[in-house]
């Protein structure tokens, strides 16, 4: 289980956004359920703070299409569509295309040296024997198509691909996905991506990320279906 945002880097991170962090910590981990009405009293008495930053927090959610404002009622969760679960696909697609092949030129030993580690991360906590939780998974995920994307050195593309997978991750939790639906093979993938990156082939490794991506928005359909 992630740690509580709000004890994380204190030194580093301001109070409103450790507030922030944890609010949607507690949406994409189901604790806030879609009929749940965030009011700012709770919320300050919840995390032992005072109203500013809550209230701060819940605006800039409001901001970022994650809450709504109900007057005299609360903040609801906005809730995501099957169509805009189907756009996010398709933006994910066409912004993981590009960012490999500007990425594909500026890789290095290093930087593949990096994705290895993340990859080999995840195989690691797959192979655990304790239960791990839908959003351990999925952040494992996100690192590492994250990370790639960032090594095209467009910040701005990186920037909407972080918000694609988040708005994916809210859908998946608002629709329940469980651990055991998920395709077992995306970690093995990202290996199938490193291996071909390695030996330069860059539409091969393209392909694999392109699998990777399909196999994920197919098994959401299988489970609405």
């Amino acid at each position: 289980m992630i740690s509580n945002p709000i004890n994380e880097n204190p030194s580093t991170t301001s109070l409103k956004d450790r507030i922030y962090q944890e609010i949607l910590f507690r949406i994409l981990s189901n604790e806030f359920s879609l009929d749940t009405f965030l009011v700012e009293k709770k919320l300050c008495e919840l995390f032992e703070v005072s109203r500013s930053p809550v209230r701060e927090a819940l605006v800039e959610l409001c901001r970022d299409g994650i809450l709504k404002n109900i007057p005299r009622a609360g903040y609801q969760i906005v809730r995501i569509s099957e169509k805009q679960m189907r756009d996010a696909f398709q933006i994910r697609l066409l912004l993981e295309s590009e960012g490999l092949n500007l990425a594909f030129e500026r890789l290095n030993d290093r930087s593949i040296a990096t994705l290895k580690t993340i990859a080999n991360e995840s195989t690691r906590v797959l192979c655990e024997k304790s239960e791990i939780s839908l959003m351990r998974r999925m952040n494992l995920n996100d690192d590492f198509h994250v990370m790639l994307c960032g090594f095209s050195g467009n910040a701005l593309l990186s920037s909407y691909l972080s918000q694609t997978m988040r708005l994916l991750h809210r859908g998946m939790a608002q629709f329940m996905i469980e651990e055991s639906q998920l395709p077992q093979s995306g970690h093995s993938i990202h290996h199938q991506v490193i291996e071909a990156l390695e030996k330069r082939e860059k539409d091969l490794a393209l392909r694999y990320l392109k699998e990777d991506i399909y196999s994920m928005e197919q098994k959401l359909w299988e489970v609405l279906t």
